[in-house]
């Protein structure tokens, strides 16, 4: 029986980890990618074996083309072939217009707007290649179509890669190659930056974050025969925060504004 091979990207822990074990325990063999912690990929690599796939950890730094590069010349050395992409690479930065500075605003695009056109482009080019129908999942966020305060960058990178996901989508199907994407909200990652759920839940109508465990499953399903007929698709896994129209409120906005204004004012 073939054995199919599916890179994930960011994969050391939270979404990219709860897709990389979804798709070893449906019997992959996972090319598991992360950018600096090298110990949790390791940890989550020991995770896959137990499962009885093969998984080979590729750290480079998807903040440069060359960390691109640098990935897939590493996957080609360790794989026969490429069946699927899951692209969770990214990072997650708030912050107000009026104070965006260029380092911040150059480390979100180029991680997960640049970096996510080029692993779709050399993951593509390798499914034709081989003359393999494969797919690819992008994780995007509930943030591509929600408008939320202060952050014009992060909201604005995650729209570019729904629409690119539209666009890879239609240029591929010749091909046979599907291109999807998941847009998670809240998500239980365990990452001490998110805070406490509970004083979210008045804007999630579910009343419960999204878990790394249920992106993972519907990346599987995504990927798998059963979705055919699925390509250019945004699925929106987040509670119905989506149908919540407004509730992030203006009270953030409002308390930022008044302390940039009082600042610049004061020049």
């Amino acid at each position: 029986m073939l054995t199919k091979t599916a890179l994930v990207t960011g994969a050391s822990q939270g979404i990219g980890k709860g897709a990389a074990l979804a798709l070893a325990q449906a019997g992959y063999d996972i090319a598991l990618h992360c950018s600096s912690n090298i110990e949790r990929a390791n940890e989550t690599a020991d995770c896959i074996k137990l499962l009885g796939r093969r998984c080979e950890v590729i750290k480079t730094d998807l903040s440069k083309y060359e960390g691109v590069v640098e990935l897939f010349n590493a996957f080609d050395e360790a794989f026969p072939r490429l069946d699927a992409l899951v692209n969770n690479a990214g990072i997650t930065v708030g912050g107000s217009l009026l104070e965006m500075d260029i380092e911040t605003f150059d480390a979100v695009t180029a991680i997960d707007w640049r970096g996510g056109f080029f692993c779709v482009q050399f993951a593509a080019k390798r499914m034709i290649a081989a003359g393999i129908k494969g797919s690819i999942v992008l994780i995007t966020s509930n943030q591509s179509t929600m408008v939320f305060g202060l952050s014009a960058a992060y909201g604005s990178v995650k729209a570019a890669l729904r629409k690119f996901c539209e666009h890879a989508a239609l240029e591929l199907s010749p091909y046979g190659i599907r291109v999807n994407a998941i847009a998670p909200g809240y998500t239980d990652t365990g990452n001490p930056r998110l805070g406490s759920k509970e004083p979210t839940y008045n804007s999630i109508p579910a009343n419960r974050w999204v878990t790394p465990e249920e992106i993972g499953k519907i990346a599987l399903w995504l990927l798998s025969d059963e979705a055919l007929s699925m390509t250019g698709m945004e699925i929106i896994v987040d509670g119905g925060a989506r149908i919540l129209s407004g509730a992030a409120g203006m009270a953030p906005i409002r308390e930022r504004a008044e302390d940039i204004k009082s600042r610049l004012t004061r020049r």
